[in-house]
């Protein structure tokens, strides 16, 4: 992930941002920026200083009902953090187990 200067420049590197994260939104004051690593459940926002690339977490978040669900997709948070939205697959199953046959 990269920031890209409005007055033009060089897009630089998110410092602090790990391999395999996905920025999720702003913070309100536009200096830190929230993660999360997808793929993960409960998926963990990370705040990320844009200054200093400092790491704070901030929360954990998954479905009411995690059963079947391997992951959260699409996660957005709104711009004064205090709501967000993501979207899941869930995969349920039956399993029988028959015993007694010849």
């Amino acid at each position: 992930c990269y920031l890209y200067p409005t007055s033009g420049g060089n897009a630089r590197p998110v410092p602090g941002m790990l391999a395999g994260e996905l920025p999720t939104g702003w913070d309100a004051d536009g200096r830190s920026i929230y993660v999360y690593r997808p793929g993960e459940l409960p998926a963990h926002i990370v705040r990320v200083e844009l200054s200093s690339g400092k790491r704070t977490p901030w929360k954990a978040v998954e479905p009411s009902d995690p059963t079947g669900v391997d992951s959260l997709r699409g996660l957005l948070l709104s711009r004064d953090t205090k709501t967000y939205a993501f979207g899941y697959i869930r995969l349920l199953s039956d399993l029988y187990l028959v015993e007694g046959l010849k």
